[in-house]
């Protein structure tokens, strides 16, 4: 129990870093299944992206900061956490989309904006564009998609940094 206790200590201590680690890897692991397992972004995966790209500069800002300026410290790991809401977010609404909780935006369907195109026009107009659906699950694991684990990561790195900007507040 006194290790249980002392590795939550030490998580808890270093919730920015881990945060920080924890991004690098979830972006690099979205470019790595685009470049390599040809998995391309929708458009709501590229907000998710945004996200992680913030948290790791406002999380470097804030890693640097650490020992010299601690108001600087703790204003750049209020931006980190605000970026892992904004992933929370995001991710949170690419989920619900994926699982048919509720519909997407418009830029995640097929539209065509000629009444008038015959079957045979549209289905030649599609040769010529790589569509990428928000609604489909390109990838899971034991159930759950990329968006969701993205949410299930962002949510746990949001909660321990906010108790961890709370601790800091009160000293």
């Amino acid at each position: 129990m006194i290790q249980i206790k002392k590795l939550y200590g030490w998580t808890f201590d270093n919730i920015l870093f881990l945060s920080w680690i924890a991004s690098i890897l979830m972006l690099g692991g979205a470019y790595g299944f685009e470049h390599i397992g040809g998995l391309f972004p929708c458009d709501l995966c590229w907000p998710q992206r945004y996200a992680h790209m913030a948290v790791i500069i406002f999380g470097t800002f804030a890693l640097y900061f650490r020992k010299n300026n601690p108001v600087k410290w703790l204003r750049f790991k209020l931006m980190t956490t605000f970026s892992w809401l904004v992933s929370v977010g995001y991710s949170g609404y690419h989920a619900g989309v994926e699982q048919k909780w509720w519909e997407g935006p418009d830029s995640c369907t097929l539209q065509t904006s000629d009444a008038n195109m015959s079957v045979e026009d549209f289905i030649k107009s599609l040769d010529d564009v790589t569509f990428i659906r928000c609604d489909e699950i390109p990838w899971e694991m034991f159930g759950i998609s990329m968006a969701g684990y993205n949410f299930l990561i962002s949510l746990f790195m949001l909660i321990m940094l906010t108790l961890s900007v709370r601790k800091d507040i009160k000293k």
